[in-house]
């Protein structure tokens, strides 16, 4: 079931391990890069046909502070 675009995405954290749906717990792929921008960011959409979750996975601002990346 494929999620409607006309509702904000869902945010999620990124972390060092492959990006997982949320929902269905399938593997994601990046269908946009933002990382070099400002908003450092991927929209990831998970490749269960069924499922089809569409969300942003950003860095952490934290992380980027406390590393001075």
């Amino acid at each position: 079931m494929e999620q409607p675009l006309s509702q904000p995405l869902e945010i999620f954290l990124m972390n060092d391990q492959p990006f997982t749906c949320p929902h269905c717990g399938a593997r994601c792929e990046e269908i946009a890069d933002f990382y070099h921008t400002n908003a450092k960011s991927f929209v990831e959409k998970c490749l269960n046909e069924d499922c089809g979750f569409i969300c942003f996975q950003e860095e952490d601002e934290e992380f980027i502070i406390l590393w001075k990346i």
